[in-house]
């Protein structure tokens, strides 16, 4: 799928959609973790292995996401003549701020897998 690096609103709406999966990291979790009284039906620790690489996936989607059109926008800054440079700038700028926001979205998941995984698994779970 072509990122759409040149329009910073649909980038931010794909970008927005994909951090709908990470909304839905504590409900997720919940689904796929036993209760007390499940936990010798369900393999705990293989299902938060496996969340895990998902996540894992989805974060570093969205990071390349982000760099790929940081790039393409300095590489037009770099090429455009003053009076375009402005937007450029901005857009650059949000960019940034989203890598910025980007970082506390994987904080805030990793926390709550952490706080949810750990009792299932052998090793300290972060991603």
């Amino acid at each position: 799928m072509a990122l759409p690096c040149e329009n910073f609103y649909e980038f931010k709406k794909l970008l927005t959609t994909y951090r709908d999966e990470d909304d839905k990291v504590i409900y997720r979790l919940n689904a796929i973790l036993p209760t007390a009284s499940f936990s010798d039906k369900v393999d705990a620790a293989s299902n938060c292995q496996k969340f895990k690489t998902e996540l894992l996936d989805l974060h570093q989607q969205r990071e390349q996401m982000i760099n790929s059109c940081l790039e393409y926008q300095q590489n037009l800054l770099a090429s455009a003549s003053n009076e375009k440079k402005r937007p450029i700038q901005r857009t650059i700028r949000s960019l940034k701020q989203e890598a910025s926001v980007e970082k506390i979205v994987k904080e805030r998941s990793n926390a709550f897998f952490q706080t949810k995984c750990n009792p299932f698994m052998n090793f300290n779970a972060s991603l």
